[in-house]
């Protein structure tokens, strides 16, 4: 046998004692026996992610929440769908009167956001929805916090359905090991634009009874 043909042979003898043997190359991509691949898709260091939400309706009820966060500042986004009631209104108009019954926000309808520093019991902020309560009547808000350290976010209302969610830093608050997969990451810092205040809804020539609540004239 000649020595070309010779090389050969031995190559594909040591290629199938290999191959015997298990100790073949594994292809990219493939994980071999005994060890596990995690990976993370990467996460901009000004990047936000939700950790935690919850949408529910509120009569006089609330839910709470704590974050130790070490890499403010954190975003509390809402959206609310508040009580609607129907008030008269009337006008005198060219000697005329008029009542026109309009559709607007209840004031026993309100929302509150409350952070406080579980270690002092400070309140660090508080805001929210509802007239009644003192606050705008901005459908939809985002709140920012910067005060880093353990951090309790309570939730309360009354005749009003909210959701919630709380968005915090990865980079900074957890570990880079320890980063867990989220399902919804976004830059708050130039998305923070509240929605305009929903315009009242008018009916003309429609009566209705009201409560003293709700009842105003003009």
């Amino acid at each position: 046998m000649n020595m070309k043909y010779s090389w050969l042979v031995y190559s594909i003898a040591i290629i199938l004692m290999l191959a015997v043997a298990g100790c073949s190359v594994p292809r990219e991509g493939q994980q071999t026996e005994g060890t596990t691949a995690v990976t993370h898709t990467p996460i901009p260091a000004d990047m936000t992610c939700a950790i935690w939400s919850k949408t529910a309706a509120y009569s006089y009820n609330g839910f709470a929440f704590s974050f130790n966060q070490k890499n403010p500042p954190m975003f509390i986004n809402y959206t609310v769908i508040p009580k609607n009631v129907t008030v008269n209104r009337v006008y005198t108009e060219n000697g005329k009167t008029v009542t026109l019954t309009e559709s607007e926000y209840s004031t026993s309808s309100w929302f509150e956001v409350t952070v406080i520093d579980n270690s002092t019991g400070d309140i660090v902020l508080q805001d929210g929805f509802g007239a009644g309560k003192g606050y705008p009547i901005y459908t939809t808000r985002t709140l920012k916090i910067l005060k880093s350290g353990d951090l309790v976010v309570q939730l309360k209302g009354n005749d009003i359905t909210a959701g919630a969610t709380v968005w915090i830093k990865p980079h900074g608050n957890y570990e880079e090991s320890q980063i867990p997969d989220f399902a919804s990451c976004m830059n708050w810092e130039g998305s923070r634009d509240t929605m305009p205040v929903a315009p009242t809804t008018t009916v003309s020539g429609v009566i209705y009874t009201w409560t003293p609540e709700n009842q105003i004239t003009g």
